[in-house]
């Protein structure tokens, strides 16, 4: 009886060593991935930054767009006038 209690230690023991191996691997695994998650967060909110920086030149060059226009419809519109 002592020899099958022994046998099944070592053997609760074995399986142990092999969970706590595949925790750490998991372990290992969920950091890596948490670090990924939270680069791309990172990564989306500056790409949202500059998405707002590229609209706000965007308008403002449609603005100096539309002066130069301006500018130009009333230049070739005096001179068909003249």
């Amino acid at each position: 009886m002592m020899e099958f209690i022994i046998k099944q230690q070592e053997a609760f023991a074995e399986n142990m060593d092999k969970a706590e191996k595949r925790m750490s691997q998991l372990e290992k695994g969920f950091v890596g991935l948490f670090n990924v998650v939270n680069e791309t967060a990172k990564l989306q909110k500056e790409l949202a930054e500059s998405q707002k920086e590229i609209k706000a030149r965007q308008d403002y060059t449609d603005e100096r767009l539309n002066a130069l226009i301006n500018v130009v419809e009333k230049f070739i519109s005096s001179r068909n006038g003249n």
